[in-house]
Parts: structure tokens; sequence; C-alpha cells
């Protein structure tokens, strides 16, 4: 180092890298940066985006074995200290590394080695030349540059958006007008644009919307949880709506709104931008490009943005003027993050709330059991809505079909069929629930029974007959549809069961002049293709649907009257615990899809044992009892919300060292002296997984603490521990899948 080095005060940043390693890493620089700001600095043969934590007067390390940071990218810090504080605790909480959980809750763009720029947008209007001028002054064929002049005169001012709705060729338009001098632009933002079909309808609340929000606005300046526990069709997107009226009046708040999946946004983003237009609002999810989402962040994170709409990642945004929260579909397990730190956005969002001492509302027609326990005890408080608030809807009548008593064809019992075809005279809408896509979940041999398996995991291929395939929809390995059985050189082999391809193909023939529509991955993979099948449902232009998850919650169609569930037993009979919890939820959600409007609905469930207490709950819709029922399984059983629990979750090529590593977790965590049960290594349900071979250690604890303290202690040994490098492995606490 240099004598001019040394004559420069020596300024020293705690910087935190997106590395596998626990703790935050000094460097000098020659200015002093903030906390907040990010960095480019060396970290071995690499060069790293970080961000600066803290700044410091000293180091543990000589001055001259610092290393000097390469260059800082912003003037002012991109984070605050709330964003500190929460990604500290869920770090900590979940047992992640500080540095990487902090670079993993910023838009793709802001780790990047390069300077981070969002695409600018521009608004024009016409300048004063522009004014004195007139359409007669454009040539008679420059039709694009004429139509957007005349618009302009007509509007006052267009953004991008608008223009591209003008012409596809609108920027050699404008490009044209611009050199004519005719024009002025200036800069906007694209998720800031103010709803061109705002609607001034306010629909009348019923006694419990209205309670509802009187309740909650009551304590609207403290932390209070509320469940917003409200059947569906209750009306909960308008107490939303009215909630975030009255709290966004009131001063210049941000509203943070978090929905578990990317195709329940769009919606719920209409909703809000035409009842509530006078509010900039943005929406952050993964189909974004990263250009868009660097620049909606940043409209969130400098108060611009006033209601902000997302999926899980965005409870991490920065909202320096935040007042409110909502977490709509509380209970959906989209919410839980399965890799890298896997954290529950709800919990995260609650632990924000409070920090914040704000209100949180969580809305769900099927609330997670671990929140119908907070809300029973007290620590929630719970609001219910029992009545649909269209008052001519009434909730639609539920009947099993028992089809060990009746003859199955091609997967539709007679009085489905039946159903379906009355829909059809009366020019109504069905809808087809089975969470199966593809054609057939097995091709089998009738000769020794041989069935197609997927060599890298433990499950089956699935039939996609029109393509000719079979596929893992777990690890997505394809390959050709076997001519004859490899293991006894049979030719005839049989697709079994039915995937959402084999319905759709058998309601073709069955009833030739329906017009079915088929929505799942498969369908929708193209960009808007889902927008655009609703948008054909909504005008009538469907009258059957045949659809897995993607339509079991959010939608509303008015003409919808009967919805038939096929295939849904082998879920009330699994292992795992959560699953019949799961399987009344998204039956409770796909039930409330018929008869919405001024129609009656019915949902026909076809089963081979309808007179499970899950079918009695249903049939009646009480959740409250099904619940209560379940908690008392949960309670006997010291499942959550009883107990806590947490797993390490361990993969290889090879099991001998996930078996060794895990054995070593359960050796040193039992050697702890804690208050958590240690259960022995074991393999999931599905022991290997895209080629690796898989493992888990359960831990079960009374409290959260006692849960912690082990794992607080345990971590570090197996980060250091030889075989922690040579196989993957990471801590999921709360866990929902095993």
């Amino acid at each position: 180092m240099t004598e001019q080095a040394h004559s420069q005060p020596l300024h020293i940043l705690k910087v935190a890298l997106d590395v596998p390693l626990d703790g935050v890493f000094d460097y000098r620089a020659d200015t002093m940066l903030q906390a907040g700001q990010r960095v480019l600095v060396p970290f071995g043969s690499r060069q790293q985006v970080g961000i600066v934590v803290a700044t410091a007067s000293e180091s543990e390390l000589e001055p001259s074995k610092l290393k000097a940071i390469i260059r800082h990218f912003d003037q002012e810090p991109v984070l605050d200290a709330e964003f500190f504080s929460l990604l500290k605790f869920c770090a900590d909480y979940y047992q992640y590394p500080y540095g990487q959980a902090l670079l993993s809750a910023l838009p793709a763009r802001l780790r990047q080695t390069e300077p981070a720029q969002a695409r600018q947008q521009f608004r024009y209007r016409l300048n004063a030349a522009g004014l004195a001028a007139g359409v007669a002054d454009l040539p008679p064929r420059q039709v694009v540059q004429r139509r957007i002049f005349a618009t302009l005169r007509e509007r006052g001012r267009l953004d991008e958006a608008e223009l591209a709705e003008l012409s596809p060729s609108w920027r050699k338009g404008i490009a044209a007008l611009c050199e004519k001098g005719w024009l002025e632009e200036e800069q906007v933002y694209a998720g800031l644009r103010a709803s061109l079909q705002a609607s001034n309808v306010e629909p009348e609340l019923n006694a419990e919307q209205a309670h509802a929000v009187q309740s909650i606005l009551l304590q609207r300046d403290t932390f209070q949880p509320w469940l917003l526990h409200g059947i569906t069709g209750s009306g909960k997107t308008e107490v939303y709506i009215r909630l975030l009226q009255a709290v966004l009046e009131d001063n210049d708040g941000q509203a943070l709104v978090l929905v578990p999946e990317i195709n329940l946004t769009p919606q719920l983003e209409a909703r809000f931008r035409s009842r509530l237009p006078q509010y900039p609002l943005v929406t952050l999810h993964s189909n974004l490009s990263e250009s868009e989402r660097l620049q909606n962040w940043r409209l969130a994170q400098s108060g611009d943005a006033r209601i902000v709409i997302g999926t899980r990642l965005s409870v991490f945004t920065p909202m320096p003027k935040l007042k409110f929260m909502i977490v709509d579909e509380e209970h959906d397990t989209s919410y839980k993050q399965q890799d890298s730190m896997r954290y529950h956005a709800r919990d995260v969002a609650l632990v924000r709330a409070q920090r914040r001492n704000i209100p949180i509302v969580l809305g769900s027609a099927t609330p997670a059991l671990e929140t119908w326990y907070n809300a029973q005890s007290g620590r929630y408080g719970l609001l219910t809505m029992q009545q649909r608030a269209v008052s001519q809807s009434q909730l639609p009548q539920v009947n099993c079909v028992d089809v060990s008593r009746v003859q199955i064809q091609d997967g539709l019992s007679p009085p489905l069929l039946k159903a379906l075809r009355k829909r059809l005279e009366r020019g109504e809408q069905s809808l087809l629930f089975i969470n199966r896509r593809g054609y057939a979940p097995v091709l089998l041999c009738n000769a020794c029974h041989w069935i197609a398996p997927c060599m890298r995991c433990s499950s089956r291929l699935v039939v996609h007959l029109r393509q000719g395939r079979l596929r893992c929809h777990h690890c997505g390995h394809e390959q050709k549809i076997a001519r004859q059985c490899p293991s006894c050189g049979n030719p005839d082999l049989h697709p079994t069961g039915h995937g959402t391809q084999r319905l759709e193909e058998t309601l073709v023939k069955l009833l030739p002049d329906a017009r079915i529509l088929r929505v799942d991955r498969d369908s929708t993979r193209r960009k808007h293709a889902l927008s655009e099948m609703l948008a054909a449902v909504h005008a009538g232009e469907v009258d059957i649907l045949i659809g897995t998850q993607m339509l079991a919650k959010g939608h509303d169609f008015p003409n919808l009257t009967l919805v038939g569930v096929l295939d849904t037993d082998s879920a009330l009979f699994s292992p795992d615990f959560r699953a019949a919890e799961r399987l009344f939820a998204q039956l409770m959600q796909v039930a409330g899809r018929a008869g919405r409007a001024d129609k009656p609905g019915e949902v026909l469930i076809q089963t081979t044992f309808p007179e499970h207490q899950l079918f009695n709950a249903l049939r009646s819709q009480d959740y409250a009892a099904y619940a209560q029922a379940l908690m008392q399984e949960r309670e006997v059983a010291q499942f959550p919300p009883y107990e806590f629990l947490a797993l390490i979750k361990a993969e290889a090529n090879d099991y001998a060292p996930v078996q060794q590593f895990l054995q070593f977790a359960a050796d040193t965590a039992r050697g702890l002296g804690s208050d958590a049960l240690v259960y022995d290594p074991v393999r999931p349900q599905m022991e290997r997984l895209k080629g690796m071979e898989r493992g888990q250690l359960l831990f079960q604890a009374a409290t959260r603490q006692a849960l912690q303290v082990v794992l607080r202690q345990l971590t570090p040994q197996l980060r250091a521990h030889p075989l922690g490098n040579r196989i993957r492995w990471a801590v999921d606490v709360d866990p929902q899948e095993f």
C-alpha cells in the first residue's frame, strides 16, 4: 500500500454478499457510503454485487489485508433500516445466510454487476406549434401520423400503452411528429397510468361486509391481525376496496396486497384500477420482465406507488409509507417458498405488520388451521361473512355420486352427464374439475402390469397422447410412448386413468355440440393465453370448462351453474397430515365457482366414499365444523398448530452420504440437550426427484423458541461438516411438504 493510500482516511464497509456463508465481509472505500447502498467488490476470483449493511471505523483484519470496493452504484440507499431488520429476522428464523437472504429479495437487475436501468417510458402532448397545426397539414397517406395527431387533439395527451392501442407502428408516427416540432414529451411510469375504465359504481354493502369494514377501520392505527372468513362469493374483494379507500384517502400512505398466484393478479388489478383510479398502482410478479419489475419495485420504494399487488416475494418490497396489508387466500400453499430461503409470505407479512404497528387482513373461505386456531384463541380478530354479496345468489347444492354403484363411462357418471346436458339445453356453463393434466396418469401393460416409470423420480410418466410423449410432471423428463412393453414385449399398452386431455376427448365424443375449453398448464403456456381463455368464458363462447386448480379460486363466471369434480379420493387417505385440509379447501373453492349470480348452482362430486366427514361438511358448507374435527385429530397427534415442526432436507446422487449427514445431524441435535424431539432420518414420500436421492430429518417442539434454540446451535455445525459441501441440504422451518 502506498504512502498516499495510507494518508487517506480509512472507511470500512460491512458488506453482505450472495454467498452461503454466515456473517458480512469488511471492505475499504475511499469515500464513506451509507447502509443500503450497493457496491461491486472482489470476492475470491470473482466480482460480486453486495449491499452495505453498516460502516465502521476499524476492522478485525489488518488494514493492509482489506480489499477495496471496485465501485458503488447508488447515490442514495436502495434499502432502509426496516428492510435490513425484516430480512435479518427471516434469515435467523429460517436458518438461512443473511447475505443470501438480502440479495434474493432484490429485483434481478439490482443483483447484476452492470448499473441497473429501468426502461424509460414517455407521454406525449401537442405543444403550441402542434395545436396551431391541423390534420390537413399531414400527408394524406400518413395514416398513423394523422390518427395519432387527431387523438392527441381529442384527449390532450397519450402514453405509450395508449399509443400502442392506436397502431403497432406508433413509434415511427411519433418520431415524425417530433421532427416537425409539434410534440412535448415527459417521462412517465407505466405502472402509474390512471385507469381509462374507472368505475363510479359502488355496490351497497350488506350488513356483514359493513361490519367487517367498520371493525377493521376502528383499529387502523395499530397492529391487529384480522381473519376475514367469508364464504366464496361473499364479497371479500369489495371489503378490501372499501378498506383501501378509507386508509389511503386519510394520508399519503401505501398498501400492500398479496395474492398467491400470478393468474389472480390481473383480475384483482383490474378491479382496483377501476374502483381506485386515483391511487397509483403497480404489480410485482414473475410474469413481468426484469425491467418492468425493477421499475415497479422502485416506484414502491420511492412511495410513488400507493398500492402494490404482488405474489409472495412482494412481501419484502420496501414501502416507506406502508399503512395497511392484505393477504388474500391466506391458506394457499403458494405463499410458502420451497427452495432457497423457505419463508412463508403470510407469516412474514404478519411480522412486518407487527413491526410497523399497522393492521393486516387475512382473507379466506377456508383458512389454514394455524390461522383458524389463532382466530379462535383470540390472537386474531375474527370477522365472518356467511351470505353471498349478490343478494339473489345462493350457495350451490353439493351432492356426491357414489361411483361404486353406477356405471362409469370414460370417467363420467350418468348423473354428471345428465347434469351437463341439462346445462347445455339451458345455455348455461359447466366446469369439470380434475387436478391431473395430460391424457392419462399411467401407461399400463395388461399382461405383466408394468407401468411406465420416470427413471429420475419416484413417480410415473404421464401420457400426453396428442404429442405421442410420456412426461414426468415433477422433473420435466419426456420420451416417446413405447410401442411394446419393455418388460414382457406385449404390444398392447393402455393409457389408464383420466387427465384433462382425455376428459376433453371424451366430451367431444359424447357432447359434440358443446363448445369445450381446456384450461391447464399445457394449454396456457403461451403468454396471455389464460386471459384470452377467461375472456372467451365471460363472453359466453364456452359451454364446458375443463380445468385443474388454476380455475379453482378467484374466478367469477356469472353463467356457470354446474361444477363436476372427478377423482379426489386419493387425498382422503394420504400420509400427508395436511392432505385432507388442502382437499377441503380446494373443493370449497371450486364449488364456489357455481351459482355466483342469480342462477342456482349445483356441485356433483364423484367419489367412492360419499359418507366421509369431509363430504358431509362440504354439503353443509360448514368449514367451522370440519376445522374443529381436524383440530381434534391434530391435537391428539401433536401436529401444528399444537406443536411446531422443522425439517432438515438433504439430497445427493447417492443416498449413502445423505444418510450419513442426516444421522450426524440427529446425533448432534440430541447431544445439545434441547426440549425438541428429534426423529430418525427417513426417506420422504418422493424418495427420488430429478435424479437426486432424498432424505429428511424431522424436529418437533412445543414452542417455536425450543425449535429455534436447537436449530441455531445445529446449523453452523452442519455448514462446517465436510459432507455439507458435497450434498445439497436445507433447513425448512414450518414445512408444508413432507
